[in-house]
């Protein structure tokens, strides 16, 4: 079959290739350096989300739904990462595939990228639902229609990962590798997928960002402006640490879906251009967007260790356990701050 081909409209790294002739030591330079950020974002991301997990799994009092929630935008962060990673390692060892049936199975799953869209859609979902729990829990705390609970948040979840693979299964069922043009086409369906793709990024930015901006704003107003938010109109009578406690939820997670859109809004338009056929895009700001995706899916760790003192505290705990030393004192606080607040809070 020879060299594999990309050609996809999809691909989260893009690889230049260099004439020979051109080669120079400044290019080298900048392709040592880009690689070696690109393997420290994979790197931190895998073991900060990594470590979100483990802390949710060994702390009992982490496990929350909204931690929950939480640790599922972790899997699909490292998903991403590791998807990321195999076809950069691909891209840059550039070994030929002979086989029909892998240059198949890497058009469907690695060199589109397809995978990372799903877990896009994941994340967007998981933000979107964490919204309304926060919206539910905090506007319209009396009212149990709508709240998530410990019973059902494993049907939530795989809810939201059922509905983002059905999403871009038409987008695994038409890509495959074309012998002809020897690259990644959805053959006869080309048109129409450009179509659906254009349909599927906008309702992964504009639906999700409605509903989460209308819950945002509804419980910005309520905390700030009329006080039904934990002040004095409010349903329930909170303790002052009860409220700090929710204050820092809250930001974490608004900061959180900020950061989220910010670093998907240019590489979702940029994927738009690629598969309506719109070339005349920058290189550095493709690359660029393509990075900032990436970086988005590493920085959420530090997103919670900067807002939240219990997953602060939680790190701490969990990187003394691996470095043999002693955590008692970690663990009180952990006990103490979960026995003076009743929140089901990060």
């Amino acid at each position: 079959m020879g060299t594999l081909r990309n050609n996809s409209s999809a691909t989260n790294i893009t690889i230049a290739t260099e004439d020979p002739d051109r080669f120079n030591q400044e290019a080298e330079i900048r392709r040592l350096i880009a690689t070696i950020a690109f393997w420290l974002i994979v790197t931190v991301g895998i073991l900060g989300n990594s470590l979100v997990i483990v802390v949710v799994k060994t702390i009992r009092s982490m496990r929350t739904t909204t931690n929950y929630l939480l640790v599922n935008v972790a899997v699909a962060d490292i998903t991403t990462l590791l998807f990321t990673a195999i076809l950069f390692s691909i891209l840059t060892t550039n070994i030929p595939i002979r086989s029909r049936v892998l240059a198949a199975f890497l058009c469907k799953f690695i060199f589109t990228n397809t995978v990372s869209i799903v877990t896009l859609l994941v994340t967007a979902l998981t933000l979107t639902m964490l919204a309304i729990e926060r919206y539910h829990a905090l506007v319209k705390p009396m009212s149990l229609s709508g709240r998530l609970s410990m019973d059902n948040i494993s049907y939530v979840i795989a809810g939201i990962w059922l509905l983002a693979i059905t999403l871009v299964t038409p987008i695994f069922a038409t890509f495959d590798w074309d012998s002809e043009m020897r690259y990644c086409s959805h053959g006869k369906a080309e048109h129409t997928m450009m179509i659906y793709v254009d349909c599927l990024i906008i309702f992964l930015t504009l639906i999700p960002f409605a509903v989460i901006s209308f819950c945002y704003s509804r419980i910005v107003y309520g905390m700030y402006f009329n006080n039904t938010v934990f002040g004095r109109n409010s349903e329930r009578c909170d303790t002052q640490e009860e409220t700090n406690e929710k204050r820092r939820l809250v930001t974490l997670l608004i900061l959180l879906t900020v950061v989220f859109f910010i670093a998907f809004i240019p590489y979702g338009i940029l994927l738009i251009l690629k598969v309506s056929k719109v070339n005349h895009t920058y290189g550095h700001l493709q690359i660029g967007s393509q990075y900032l995706t990436l970086l988005n899916c590493s920085i959420n760790p530090f997103i919670y260790a900067f807002q939240s003192s219990s997953y602060r505290r939680a790190f701490k705990l969990i990187i003394k356990k691996m470095l043999c030393r002693d955590v008692s004192y970690e663990m009180s606080e952990l006990l103490e701050m979960r026995t003076r607040t009743s929140v089901r809070s990060v």
